[in-house]
C-alpha cells in the first residue's frame, strides 16, 4: 500500500510538470507541446485512477474502508508522513492548476476581444452598419 502512495505522489508530480510545460508552450504559442503535454496530463490522470482503484482494494483487503481509517486503527509514521507528502504535492498541483485555467481564460478572452475588433459583429464599432452613430458604443464605454 505504501508503494502504491509513492507511485501515486510521483504521478502528481509528473502531472504538475506536464501543467507547467504546457503554460510555457501557451506563452510561447506553440500549440503541439501545448497539445503533447496536455495528452500527457490525460495519460497520468487515467494510470493514477488504476492506482487509486489498487489502493482501495488493498484497503478492503485490510480490512478498512479509507486510508483514514487505516492511519487512525494503525498510528501507522511512515504512511502519515507519506499521505502528508502526497497531500503537499496535491496541493502544489492545484495551484498549478488554477494559475493554468487563468490563463486559459485570459487568452479566450482576449482572443474574443480581438476577433470581436476585426468581425462584423463588433460590438465596439461606433457606427451602425446604416451608417449612423450608435449611442454608448464607444470602445472606451465598452465593459469587457
Amino acid at each position: 500500500m505504501k508503494e502504491t502512495i509513492k507511485k501515486q505522489t510521483e504521478l502528481i508530480e509528473k502531472i504538475t510538470s506536464s501543467f507547467k510545460s504546457a503554460q510555457t508552450a501557451l506563452i510561447k504559442k506553440e500549440i503541439q507541446d501545448l497539445s503533447k503535454n496536455i495528452a500527457m496530463v490525460e495519460e497520468y490522470s487515467l494510470e493514477f485512477e488504476k492506482l487509486e482503484e489498487l489502493l482501495l482494494k488493498e484497503l478492503n483487503n485490510l480490512g478498512y474502508s479509507s486510508i483514514t481509517n487505516y492511519i487512525n486503527s494503525t498510528n501507522d509514521k511512515e504512511m502519515s508522513i507519506l499521505l502528508a507528502t502526497f497531500m503537499e504535492k496535491l496541493n502544489e498541483l492545484s495551484i498549478v492548476m488554477s494559475n493554468f485555467k487563468e490563463m486559459l481564460d485570459f487568452e479566450n478572452n482576449y482572443f474574443d476581444f480581438v476577433k470581436s475588433l476585426f468581425s462584423n459583429t463588433s460590438q465596439t464599432s461606433t457606427y451602425s452598419k446604416t451608417g449612423y452613430e450608435k449611442v454608448n458604443s464607444s470602445f472606451f464605454n465598452k465593459s469587457y
